[in-house]
């Protein structure tokens, strides 16, 4: 799929959000900025310079700087490398001064999130450009990526649904390969082969795999991370698949629910309260909702259905460009509680009900906001599936 992205378009956005902010130059360090902005897979540390008078580059690891200067539409890819005199910050400071923006005002990404790679300034690195930019004034600016990639673009939603689709091939894909006595291991890999098959670049989330669970591997206590292990299924158990996807630096997350054999009329019980949760959830992610109201009619079905203590209390969370994994979650505080939602913001519609000895539900699916309800762009069913085989 060929989809032409406005790069200097996003450079504009970007200055935008620093004039508000009454930035003179910005330098992120997260790997949704570096991403973003570079139009190249950035897997390394790296600082993205965007300057109020036009400049944009990236400073990244030297090993890689060809290929990513040979991906991205930057003129401006510089190298560094953890020695004398090439240090990634040594390179910084010496650019932040041959722009001029010794005495200016430095926008950072300073914060912390559950993601281990998220990439917020360290502290260390935060005291070293306090000691050789001693005139300069730095100012927290993480809240401006998130603005600026919030609304996707229309070529970023249809990467989305690129990448969505290739995440429900993978589901369909093990379906059919689903056995008693197949391991969690064999779905993960089978789910894997057919998503590279069709262009997945990339598998993105720390679990470091798709994440596959059966049996009691379901039902960890408000658990919703499974990475896959040598266990067998057995007939009668849950099985929760969850597929990651990666297609031109757009990511999907798509997790589905099956049982080989009759369930249990407490699976089944379960299973319908999932569906009245996972329908209402994917209905409320309307524009102009904040993200409470969405929070607050989804825990208001698991309350009804007497399941409020078996769910994971978080309901989203933000999808995107990679790195874009975050914000805004779904979940009921001060960060995210006031969020208010917008047409083309996409976000994954998550839900986790797991009953011990009964088993485990979980819903992940990318899921784009529009003034008359959410809209799943992958199109597997959100119900059970069932095999009798």
């Amino acid at each position: 799929m060929d989809i032409h992205i406005n790069y200097p378009a996003r450079i504009k956005k970007i200055q935008d959000g620093m004039a508000k902010r009454g930035l003179d130059l910005f330098l992120g360090t997260r790997g949704l900025t570096a991403n973003y902005a570079a139009g190249a897979f950035v897997p390394w540390r790296s600082v993205m310079a965007v300057s109020k008078d036009g400049y944009a580059g990236l400073n990244t690891l030297l090993m890689d700087a060809e290929r990513i200067k040979d991906d991205s539409w930057l003129e401006n890819v510089i190298p560094y490398a953890p020695l004398p005199g090439m240090d990634l910050w040594e390179i910084t400071v010496a650019q932040v001064k041959s722009l001029g923006f010794e005495n200016g005002v430095i926008g950072l990404e300073m914060g912390h999130s559950p993601r281990v790679g998220a990439g917020y300034l360290f502290a260390t690195e935060y005291e070293y450009l306090k000691e050789h930019l001693p005139h300069a004034k730095f100012v927290d600016a993480l809240s401006l990526m998130d603005e600026v990639t919030f609304v996707k673009e229309p070529e970023e939603v249809k990467l989305m649904r690129h990448a969505a689709a290739i995440a429900d091939a993978a589901q369909e894909r093990t379906r059919e390969a689903l056995y008693v006595g197949i391991s969690e291991m064999e779905i993960a890999g089978i789910g894997e082969m057919e998503m590279r098959r069709l262009g997945s670049e990339y598998h993105w989330p720390v679990t470091g795999s798709n994440e596959i669970a059966s049996g009691y591997r379901t039902w960890y206590a408000l658990g919703g991370c499974t990475p896959p292990t040598d266990k067998v299924v057995q007939r009668g158990e849950s099985i929760l698949i969850d597929m990651h996807p990666t297609y031109k630096q757009y990511y999907s997350d798509l997790s589905h629910n099956y049982i080989i054999g009759k369930p249990s009329p407490q699976q089944q019980k379960l299973a319908d309260a999932y569906l009245d949760a996972a329908e209402t959830l994917v209905g409320v992610l309307k524009a102009g909702n904040t993200v409470g109201q969405v929070w607050e009619a989804v825990n208001s079905r698991v309350t009804k259905s007497g399941y409020v203590g078996y769910t994971l209390p978080g309901f989203g969370h933000g999808l995107g460009v990679i790195g874009h994994e975050w914000f805004p979650a779904i979940v009921n505080n001060d960060e995210f509680r006031d969020v208010v939602l917008e047409e083309n913001v996409v976000e994954v519609a998550a839900l986790v009900i797991n009953v011990p000895e009964v088993g485990g539900m979980r819903l992940e699916c990318p899921v784009r906001v529009t003034q008359s309800g959410g809209e799943m762009l992958c199109k597997t069913p959100l119900e059970l599936t069932v095999l009798d085989i």
